[in-house]
């Protein structure tokens, strides 16, 4: 009887349950390439779309809460966006690809198809692997996360050495959205087995010493000073002993992208008797790195000596660009040799993808 009467009442609550909500699909591409997004929000009053590459706009609810915006065509990629629910920014609850943030929050991610398969794309050749790392960082007082991307058949050799290209994110980001937005262990993978590039270790180091949300400026301004200590004292020697890494500089890369990339400049002509390929993406001189430090950097000869690629690269439609332009002028008038690129493009990820995949071609040449 009592076995009877719990599925009773079991029954009682099941037929007392709200009705179900209204199907969301949430982002929704379509055939021609136009993207609509939905979000379920009844109470709000006021609900934004804020997709990469364009304008923020308001989205219309239906009669059952359902707010929507279509966009489009859009051009084949993948790119982030976001809600505003009254000012409170969210990621679609429907879409399980986020983009991890360390300010404003975590976004959504929505892939448009092209004709082709895109070159970031996960194609079918040998893939390798993304290790994740924890580690107690001496220099900075904490512990500390890096991630590693090692080439298909780096297990099948235990005697292969390889170089190592160490690649640095932007200020909204961690060490974790080159692979997960950036696919950069896709397009390596995928360079590999084109026989366009050099079989290489990725190291994707955190470049957040410092808590990017303090309100403190003096401490935010030691970013690029502690993470410099962080790279040299324990990043690369962590690497270097659990990995098979080549060690000398002919061996090393240093790039990123907009905080990365200032990142890059500044250790980089530093230390070029350790990096003898830079990569300055989305990133110049402007008023908060041109400091006498750098600018005596700039001026070394001996990076005409140690470095056998100088490559920047920034978009015409980026509020950095002036300052890309400036590091370019000031490296031409200190005879310094370097390759600068500017392209179509803002501040977007889709652009840092295709910089990393014209790169990554140049890389350990001499060595390999």
């Amino acid at each position: 009887m009592r076995i009877l009467a719990f599925f009773l009442s079991a029954a009682s609550i099941w037929a007392q349950r709200p009705a179900a909500g209204p199907v969301i699909v949430s982002p929704e591409v379509h055939a021609d390439k136009r993207v609509t997004f939905r979000l379920l929000a009844p109470q709000a009053t006021q609900v934004m779309l804020r997709a990469e590459s364009m304008q923020p706009a308001k989205m219309e609810k239906d009669e059952k809460g359902v707010w929507s915006f279509t966009i489009g065509p859009v051009r084949p990629d993948m790119y982030s966006y976001s809600f505003s629910v009254d000012g409170v920014t969210v990621a679609d609850p429907r879409n399980s690809l986020i983009k991890e943030a360390v300010r404003g929050g975590p976004a959504s991610l929505f892939d448009v198809p092209g004709e082709g398969v895109a070159f970031h794309a996960r194609q079918d050749v040998p893939h390798g692997a993304v290790h994740e790392h924890w580690y107690s960082s001496k220099a900075v007082g904490k512990t500390r996360r890096f991630h590693v991307y090692t080439p298909p058949g780096y297990d099948m050799d235990p005697r292969a050495t390889y170089p190592v290209l160490y690649l640095l994110h932007g200020s909204g980001d961690t060490d974790r959205e080159w692979t997960t937005v950036g696919r950069a262990n896709w397009i390596i993978d995928n360079l590999i087995a084109q026989k366009k590039a050099t079989a290489m270790i990725v190291v994707m180091p955190d470049g957040h010493p410092v808590d990017p949300n303090s309100a403190d400026p003096a401490a935010r301004g030691q970013n690029t000073p502690l993470f410099e200590r962080d790279l040299v004292e324990d990043v690369m020697p962590m690497a270097e002993r659990i990995y098979r890494i080549r060690r000398e500089a002919s061996s090393r890369a240093l790039a990123g992208l907009s905080m990365g990339g200032g990142q890059t400049l500044a250790v980089g002509t530093k230390h070029s008797d350790k990096f003898a390929h830079l990569g300055v993406f989305s990133m110049g001189i402007n008023e908060r790195n041109s400091n006498a430090a750098l600018m005596d950097q700039l001026k070394n000869q001996a990076l005409n000596k140690n470095l056998q690629l100088f490559w920047i690269g920034c978009g015409k439609e980026d509020g950095l660009v002036e300052g890309a332009r400036k590091l370019s002028e000031t490296l031409k008038a200190n005879g310094v040799k370097h390759v600068y690129r500017e392209t179509d493009g803002a501040h977007v990820w889709w652009l840092w993808r295709t910089y990393l995949a014209e790169l990554a071609p140049q890389l350990f040449r001499k060595t390999s």
